[in-house]
């Protein structure tokens, strides 16, 4: 399930104050006219052997512009927010075996200009799936009274060993409470393999053997290796009585995962 999306970010500069540091945001290609093409990468690569990946970063505003490559490892929390650390900080570090050439360039009006990122993979014990983000970010025309804008674009790369990846999760927990317009569900899903997982579910509420409400879950939930999904969903206001609520998630392993939980509502 290869999910295609860039990471966009915009530092405002105002006069001659000092740059504010960006903050990262998803985006669907591009911003302020550069693009990165791929924008995700999924590779299998064996222990021991170096791969050359080759990226394209192409201005298509109507200006020259100045890019500045970097390598960031990442997470995502439970809520679905990007974090970054630097190269080496995540057990799962992909980067941390990487260069980047050239790391710095012009990229005129209208053109592209194609980087190389190098990969080599230690000869060491290896299992799963390894992460890191590049990013493309562009400098700032300084000029005095304007305000200047600065693009932060990505390429996200997963690596894999081949033979030893393991797809697998559970539903963690489950908790259930009144709210002032209805119902509140939490769904604790907790991937326990060593691959990143795309989440797809829903949750049916139960009162004597008959369903009264069905909700699907968003769709396509992202899950990081190691990492967990808090799901909230809300459903409508529920006379008294005792329920059961049954979640079910899918997330491309070789089962589904299930859980349930029989709570009163007053």
């Amino acid at each position: 399930m290869n999910k295609y999306r860039a990471f966009v970010a915009l530092g405002l500069w105002l006069g001659a104050a000092a740059m504010m540091a960006p903050a990262a945001v998803p985006a669907e290609i591009g911003g302020l006219g550069l693009v990165v093409s791929p924008a995700k990468l999924d590779l299998s690569i064996p222990a021991g052997t170096t791969y050359n990946i080759p990226i394209t970063v192409s201005n298509s505003s109507g200006q020259m512009t100045h890019v500045q490559a970097s390598m960031v490892d990442f997470n995502v929390t439970d809520t679905g927010n990007y974090t970054f650390e630097r190269i080496g900080a995540r057990p799962d570090s992909l980067l941390r075996w990487a260069s980047i050439n050239p790391r710095e360039f012009d990229l005129p009006a209208g053109t592209s200009q194609m980087v190389r990122l190098t990969l080599t993979i230690p000869k060491e014990k290896l299992s799963g799936e390894y992460a890191g983000i590049v990013f493309f970010q562009t400098r700032p025309t300084r000029r005095a009274g304007a305000v200047s804008f600065s693009t932060r674009i990505a390429t996200k790369i997963y690596a894999s060993i081949p033979g030893t990846v393991r797809v697998d999760g559970a539903i963690a927990k489950m908790t259930a409470a009144a709210n002032p317009r209805g119902e509140t569900y939490r769904v604790l899903f907790r991937n326990t393999g060593n691959a990143h997982v795309y989440l797809n579910g829903s949750l049916q509420i139960l009162h004597a053997g008959t369903t009264v409400e069905r909700m699907a879950m968003p769709a396509e939930m992202l899950v990081e290796r190691g990492g967990d999904r808090l799901i909230e969903l809300t459903g409508k206001r529920l006379p008294a009585g005792k329920y059961r609520a049954i979640a079910t998630i899918d997330y491309g392993g070789k089962s589904m995962t299930g859980g349930e939980i029989v709570f009163d509502a007053r």
